[in-house]
């Protein structure tokens, strides 16, 4: 196939003076860099140490279940990252907001191991390798996971970064470079972080090249099966039940993945999935558990919008309930305004009440010929009380009549009139004068005040029509997306 970024046969590096990718050969010698002209010497690419290492370490005489024991105790206990590069991080990776912060860092940390190799300098420039790379874009990742195993002594280092170059070039199916990138590699760490860098990259390869035994056997069929590195547990977990669902173990598959949307949610789930780009991973397992946890959510839905929906039914017992609400605290409110307005406005000022309206209403009750305004008439009686003349001031209201005849009559004709019970005016006497137009007023009052109260209860039935329509297109949708998904499950 053709060369990847990735190919073993390249040799790509960062340039000495401004850190830019240069292309070298495995053989060394000179080289100028193509973006500051710089011209670096480099040695030739040597492995033959760490493949002997490999292949000493594959003949190890120690047990799995030993070697096991070991890497679980490791689990327990986290190795430390270093303070410096603690800071950049956001739980067990580089935070994105300190891309630039990482990489000033890692251009100090290289310069310092070009001056002088230091275990606490190396471990730092490591590290900040390790971060730095899913950040960046893909030749100049080559190129410092290919400086920093050249560059770094320890064994470990080198290990983790040529898993990273094996792994990379799985995702690019570039198989032979893969292979050939493992090949310096301990496959039996006694390292937590080294086994976990290992069972990583021959996984991704595996995976890439269609060998699901070979993913389960290297990560477990369980999550707890193996012991993995934090930092690369839940990436591991991908490939692991991407492995599972083409095992034919598509519920072990669906049921872990779903653990994880419930515990993390289904956008911070896509990412870490699409990490392993271009491998298309988990293609028969993430949609299942989307569609499973849209429709757990899209019954909970449908639930609180029938619910929702029922409160907004119109019931007899609601509309009577508003009714007498309403209608107790208007009758309350009129009778209290018609008794005070009657005594206000027709008693002490003689002005008829509602601006004339209610006179002329109730005078055509009083008299065939009755009109308004309202004449509020009083006199001096003598009677006899214990033995005593005493003078009663007496009172009463008359109507109008069509012809004009009370209306034309002063106040002291009106007074001697009703004094006498003159025939003429007794027609347009109200009875119990101020008692009936109280009375009346308030029953006027009632119903004007009701109007309002009417539209308002009339206007609220209405909105709850509407709401309810609108739930209801609302729980039309939801159902049909409802059969929907159940028809893809």
């Amino acid at each position: 196939m053709a060369e990847t970024a990735y190919s073993h046969e390249l040799r790509i590096l960062t340039c000495g003076k401004c850190l830019a990718p240069i292309d070298a050969t495995v053989d060394g010698g000179s080289v100028t860099c193509g973006y500051c002209g710089a011209v670096s010497q480099v040695a030739r690419r040597d492995e033959s140490a760490d493949l002997a290492a490999a292949r000493d370490a594959a003949q190890s005489a120690m047990s799995e279940s030993e070697r096991h024991a070991r890497l679980r105790d490791q689990d327990r206990q986290p190795a430390p990252v270093p303070e410096r590069v603690a800071s950049l991080l956001l739980g067990d990776h580089l935070d994105p907001g300190k891309v630039a912060q990482a990489e000033a860092a890692w251009r100090d940390a290289i310069g310092q191991l070009t001056i002088a190799t230091s275990f606490p300098v190396a471990a730092r420039f490591f590290h900040l390798t390790v971060l730095l790379a899913p950040f960046i874009e893909e030749r100049r990742r080559r190129a410092i996971l290919e400086t920093a195993v050249e560059v770094l002594p320890d064994d470990g280092h080198r290990h983790v970064l040529r898993c990273m170059l094996a792994r990379e070039a799985a995702r690019a199916k570039d198989f032979a470079a893969a292979e050939a990138w493992l090949a310096p590699v301990n496959p039996k760490p006694m390292d937590l972080a080294m086994d976990t860098a290992y069972r990583f990259a021959a996984a991704t390869l595996a995976s890439a090249g269609g060998d699901y035994a070979r993913v389960v056997e290297l990560l477990g069929f369980e999550p707890d099966d193996i012991p993995l590195a934090n930092r690369e547990e839940i990436a591991c977990g991908v490939l692991r039940i991407d492995a599972l669902d083409h095992l034919g173990k598509h519920h072990l598959a669906v049921a872990e993945m779903t653990g994880w949307v419930d515990r993390w949610g289904v956008e911070r789930v896509r990412p870490l999935i699409a990490g392993h780009l271009p491998l298309r991973l988990c293609e028969g397992v993430l949609p299942e558990v989307e569609a499973r946890v849209e429709l757990t959510n899209l019954r909970s839905s449908i639930a609180a919008l029938e619910k929702r929906r029922e409160g907004l039914k119109p019931s007899n017992s609601w509309w009577m309930s508003m009714v007498s609400l309403y209608a107790g605290w208007a009758g309350f409110a009129a009778a209290m305004l018609g008794f005070i307005w009657t005594v206000v406005v027709v008693d002490l000022f003689e002005k008829d009440p509602l601006f004339g309206l209610h006179a002329e209403v109730l005078c055509r009750f009083v008299a065939a010929d009755g009109v308004g305004p309202y004449h509020s008439v009083g006199w001096n009686v003598v009677e006899t009380i214990n033995g005593v003349p005493t003078t009663v001031r007496e009172s009463t209201i008359f109507c109008s009549d069509q012809g004009g005849r009370v209306a034309a009559a002063s106040a002291e004709e009106l007074s001697a009139a009703a004094a006498e019970g003159a025939a003429w005016l007794e027609p347009y006497r109200i009875v119990a004068d101020d008692g009936l137009i109280a009375l009346t007023l308030a029953v006027m009052l009632f119903c004007l005040f009701m109007i309002p109260v009417a539209r308002s209860i009339v206007a609220e039935r209405r909105s709850r029509a509407a709401r309810r329509t609108s739930f209801d297109a609302d729980l039309g949708r939801a159902r049909a997306r409802e059969a929907e998904l159940k028809s893809k499950l």
